[in-house]
């Protein structure tokens, strides 16, 4: 991370899925992202609470907190790009709050688009 006492992170990928999550990361960093990632809400919180974050990439469903549990405790998130496994009726909840969402699987083009998409974009969860 750089900066002073905060770090800078341009996207935390939070997946409780390994693979998945190492493969977002290497998909992003291969593309000039500082990227940090999280195996599930506790950790993305550690790293919320410790960076700054532009963008976060955000399974819906993991064990012990999931991302609707982590966005509820989450004051000020960053932008939001859902991911999920499950059907469009899983983001549907989110979609006033957090318009950007991706099906698994994900292509990379549509991951970086996404990115790219929620750093360009004033806040779009506000």
């Amino acid at each position: 991370m750089t900066g002073g006492n905060r770090g800078i992170i341009d996207v935390l990928v939070v997946d409780d899925e390994a693979d998945i999550r190492a493969t977002f990361a290497e998909i992003l960093r291969n593309a000039g992202y500082e990227v940090a990632e999280a195996e599930d809400g506790f950790v993305a919180l550690e790293c919320l609470r410790s960076a700054t974050v532009a963008v976060m990439v955000l399974d819906v469903n993991m064990p012990v907190l999931d991302g609707r549990q982590l966005l509820d405790q989450i004051d000020d998130p960053p932008p939001v790009i859902l991911v999920t496994s499950c059907d469009q009726d899983e983001v549907i909840g989110f979609q006033s709050k957090i318009p950007l969402y991706l099906q698994k699987p994900v292509r990379p083009k549509a991951l970086l688009e996404a990115v790219e998409q929620a750093i360009k974009e004033p806040r779009l969860n506000e």
